[in-house]
Order: structure tokens, then sequence, then C-alpha cells
């Protein structure tokens, strides 16, 4: 009886020459893992979680606190832009609080406070595009408020002028 073969790509480009197991692939190439088999652990694996920037978040996992939460969050954009300024001044001075506490220790660790100021110049970078975000807000809401109704509006009141003196000197 002749072994089936792997037949996955290789990082050489050639195709691998091991023997597949039950699903057609060798162990290197998928055979082993097939992944949960119970749905319900599905959405809720957090084996890998490290920080939650790229969590997946589903919707029948929110506690109540995150369904008030979200449920109070304001969708305006404008809303959301100075939200966003203020929680980096939030945080902006959480993180000097920790760099004074750092520089206070007998021995403060020099890799940590560096750290700590990269953070602080990365939300720096970010307020400076939500100040840019702002500004382009402000913009659009001025071309929207840009007097153009006001004078629709002065014309139409001068027809209705027009037409009702027409109308008196018949």
């Amino acid at each position: 009886m002749e072994k089936k073969l792997c037949g996955a790509n290789t990082r050489t480009g050639g195709l691998c020459k091991k023997a597949a197991l039950a699903n057609g692939r060798c162990r290197f190439h998928g055979g082993k893992s097939t992944g949960p088999k119970d749905p319900s652990k599905l959405k809720g694996n957090k084996n890998a979680l490290k920080h939650g920037l790229y969590e997946m978040i589903w919707e029948d996992t929110l506690t109540d606190e995150e369904r008030e939460l979200l449920a109070h969050v304001s969708t305006d954009p404008k809303a959301q832009v100075e939200s966003e300024l203020k929680l980096s001044e939030v945080r902006i001075l959480r993180m000097m609080r920790r760099i004074k506490q750092e520089e206070q220790k007998k021995k403060p660790n020099h890799a940590l406070i560096r750290t700590i100021e990269e953070g602080i110049t990365r939300i720096g970078m970010n307020k400076v595009s939500l100040v840019r975000e702002s500004s382009r807000l402000l913009e659009i809401n001025k071309s929207k408020n840009d007097g153009s109704l006001d004078r629709l509006n002065e014309i139409l009141e001068r027809a209705r002028k027009d037409h009702a003196r027409k109308e008196y000197e018949r």
C-alpha cells in the first residue's frame, strides 16, 4: 500500500513529503490541530490574550457592565474625538506618575522609563491626529453652515413679499 504524502507547500517552494494524517496533512502542516470540537469554546478562548488590542469581541460574551457602557457610547464623531482627546490626557498623566514613581526608587529601571516615554510619544502622535480630525470635522460643519440656507430663506421671504404685494395690488 502506498503511503499518502502531505503535499503542503514548503518554504523552499517544493511539496512536503512527510506522511499525511487522517485529514491529509502531516503534523507540521495542520494534521494534528483541528481546533476546538465544542462550538461553545470557539468564542471564549482567551488563552493567547496578551493586551487585548486584537481581541475578538462577540456581543453575546459581553458582561452587563460592558453592555451598559456600549449603550452610553456616543456615535457622534465630534463627541468621539473629544472623548479620545480627554482619555489621552488621562493616559499621559498616569504614565508621568509611573515615571515619577520609578525615578524615586533607589535603583530606577531606566529601560522601563524609556518605554513609558516612548508610549507618551505615541499618545502625543495620536493626539495630533485627533486634533486634525477635530479640525476636519469643524470644517465639514462650517461648509454645511456656509450661509446658503440663510440666503435661500431671504430669497424666499422676498418672493413671498413680492407675491403678497402683487396680490394686494390686484
